[in-house]
């Protein structure tokens, strides 16, 4: 496979870098695929609202926003360009009112530009920012390398970004035995909408963590001193009934409740659990002694009955 720049160049500062490159072909013609290509990638950005302008102008790393993108003096995107790292803080709110101190609300198209994953996008949305995710960016990508693009700055970050998509739709081409770290994620951003709920995350521990997916929460008031939040939580292939007390010195009490009525209940739907799990402030009550990964002959995940299993378990837990 030919060597790609952007395997060595993966950082943000990278990725600012191309899309600045991009959108400055906005303003150079001599390259009729290119200049489409940028003309399109603006137009996406703005969800269609800019189509036609004279000039734009790129400015990197403007009071802290990574990229500005100005249209004709008048209208602007913002972008916070992300890749594994997540938005923190206020930073979000504080860029998006320092532009409006020189633009109007509707000339103004805040953007959160993530070509890593991300669990969950709420609080980001809420704020008023477009999501523009790595496959809308493939997207734009794709048009350009079916105009004949053979710019090798693009056509290394296109495959660079395809191939990164492709890492993380594995779970799908992959037996689950094979699976790595990108096919997790790709499992779980799937489960997440086939349920509608849960977030996942990296968990840190003194093995090198994992990838852990946690929902389903409930909680339950024992006393007017002790209550505990439970809930699922998926480990890799492993399946857990977790709890996190209200107080930390209660913790042995309140999982010896929680297990008084999840073991009887799991029985009852004839759902085979095993005891696991250590006291603490976040514990695991129970694990799934069988698989709740779905494959067929070949070791392949089979989704649709992998989600009918998981919502059996909820269906039981929801009775605890």
């Amino acid at each position: 496979m030919k060597p790609n720049i952007f395997r060595w160049a993966s950082s943000e500062l990278s990725q600012d870098a191309f899309i600045c490159w991009l959108l400055s072909w906005a303003n150079h013609k001599e390259s009729k695929e290119l200049y489409e290509t940028s003309k399109l990638f603006i137009q996406k950005l703005t969800n269609g609202k800019v189509n036609d302008f004279d000039r734009i102008e790129v400015r990197k790393q403007i009071d802290n926003i990574d990229i500005l993108c100005i249209i004709d003096d008048c209208k602007v995107i913002l972008i916070e360009d992300k890749v594994h790292t997540k938005n923190h803080g206020d930073q979000l709110e504080r860029y998006l009112n320092n532009q409006l101190k020189n633009y109007s609300k509707e000339n103004i198209f805040p953007i959160y530009f993530k070509t890593g994953d991300q669990s969950n996008y709420k609080s980001i949305e809420k704020i008023g920012y477009k999501l523009f995710l790595r496959k809308e960016f493939i997207e734009v990508l794709e048009f350009g390398i079916d105009s004949g693009i053979q710019n090798e700055i693009f056509v290394d970050f296109y495959h660079h970004l395809k191939g990164i998509e492709n890492s993380v739709q594995s779970y799908l081409s992959l037996p689950v035995e094979q699976w790595h770290w990108d096919s997790w994620k790709g499992f779980y951003s799937k489960l997440q909408k086939e349920l509608g709920d849960g977030d996942w995350d990296y968990v840190p521990q003194m093995n090198g963590g994992f990838l852990g997916f946690w929902w389903h929460w409930k909680w339950n008031k024992v006393s007017d001193d002790i209550g505990y939040d439970y809930y699922l939580q998926l480990e890799h292939k492993k399946f857990c009934f977790k709890l996190t007390p209200k107080k930390r010195e209660d913790a042995k009490k309140t999982r010896e409740h929680f297990r008084s009525l999840l073991y009887p209940k799991a029985k009852e739907h004839q759902i085979d659990i095993y005891q696991n799990g250590r006291i603490g402030n976040w514990m695991t009550a129970a694990a799934l002694s069988e698989p709740y990964l779905k494959t067929d002959e070949n070791g392949f995940l089979d989704m649709n009955v992998t989600v009918e299993n998981i919502k059996k378990i909820q269906k039981m837990f929801d009775e605890v």
